[in-house]
């Protein structure tokens, strides 16, 4: 806690400052693993969407893990974990907006696999289980001790989404050669994350401090600062990713980003022995997440769908429908930002400063 209080203070470096500098780090961290990735997926014989959704999403999620799990075992305040997870997801499937609106053109013409269809299943189970778990079990007492129960539920669906991840090589088209090795690539894969790690621990303090200085609420706060911040890594990798036309790997870092999050959730539960409220214990900012979430949810499944059936980039009503649905997904955001400092009145989520 010096380390926080000292944060807060501070007048002659503002905190604003070191937020910006250490997130322009993440950024860069981030541009390099989805590079690395890349790599990867063009010299390995693993498909894309295990790359993606597996390995890039733990990776870019390490931010949300490891800010989260400091959150927990050294802040001790457990607000700032679900509103980091929540508010990275939001960020997250906001970022999809941005991949409509710049890479139109090419998103259509790439062949979009049927399995996402299964990874946003797998997403919206997880939404659900959250939203039980504190809108329940939480009021309820219905716990073990400090650990709520439906943690196991969401390990449970993690592990089945892992499995039904599939593994073989999609065939992609031919792109200029990377005279980086794979083993180089792998290598130095695992060096920028051991950096992303580092970076994320740091945001913690400086999203608590943030917070403190200005009077922000903690699950505020957490989705505000660490869930922009720490989903830098998926917003950067994404758009890399699209750039280099490897669209497979993008959504599935994107999606597999959000199924990963939830997982956090069990982590920090898991340690929050020494923390006064439960990791899903739901203020009016939380809630707003869930709502706004499952506006983002059915957006982006619509786009999927459309995307999968197959669309003609050279409709002009194509690009419009996919504009629209990246800007419910933006709108959505927004909304959040700004409802989350009004008090709207809920009784079961309280508005909290």
């Amino acid at each position: 806690m010096n380390v926080l209080s000292g944060l807060a203070e501070l007048h002659d470096f503002p905190l604003i400052l070191l937020y910006v500098v250490t997130a322009a780090i993440v950024v860069f961290v981030s541009l390099k693993l989805s590079d690395f990735l890349n790599i990867i997926d063009k010299k390995s014989n693993i498909s894309g969407a295990f790359l993606g959704g597996v390995l890039l999403a733990a990776v870019t999620s390490l931010p949300e893990l490891f800010s989260s799990l400091t959150a927990t075992v050294f802040v001790k305040n457990n607000d700032y974990v679900l509103g980091n997870v929540l508010g990275s997801n939001l960020f997250n499937m906001m970022i999809f907006a941005i991949v409509f609106f710049l890479f139109f053109k090419k998103m259509v013409e790439k062949k979009v696999s049927k399995y996402f269809l299964v990874s946003m299943a797998f997403s919206g189970a997880l939404y659900v289980l959250t939203t039980i778990a504190g809108l329940i079990f939480v009021p309820n007492g219905w716990l073990l001790g400090y650990f709520n129960p439906v943690s196991l539920l969401i390990i449970a669906v993690y592990v089945v989404s892992i499995i039904k991840t599939p593994k073989i090589e999609e065939p992609e088209e031919e792109e200029k050669e990377s005279k980086i090795t794979l083993r180089t690539a792998v290598i130095l894969f695992v060096v920028f994350a051991v950096v992303l790690v580092a970076a994320s621990i740091f945001l913690t303090y400086l999203t608590d401090g943030i917070s403190v200085k200005y009077d922000l609420g903690a699950s505020f706060g957490g989705a505000l600062f660490l869930g922009v911040a720490t989903s830098l890594p998926e917003l950067t990798s994404t758009i890399n990713l699209a750039r280099k036309k490897n669209f497979q790997a993008a959504y599935s870092d994107l999606i597999g980003s959000c199924i990963f999050n939830f997982l956090i959730l069990t982590f920090s539960d898991a340690l929050s022995f020494s923390c006064k409220t439960n990791v899903y214990r739901f203020d009016q900012s939380a809630s707003m997440m869930i709502v706004f979430g499952a506006v983002e949810f059915i957006a982006l499944l619509a786009a999927l769908i459309l995307l999968i059936k197959g669309v003609d980039g050279s409709k002009i009503q194509n690009r419009i429908l996919f504009y629209a649905l990246g800007t419910i997904l933006i709108g959505s955001y927004v909304a959040f930002i700004v409802l989350s400092n009004v008090n709207l009145g809920i009784p079961f989520a309280p508005f909290i400063k």
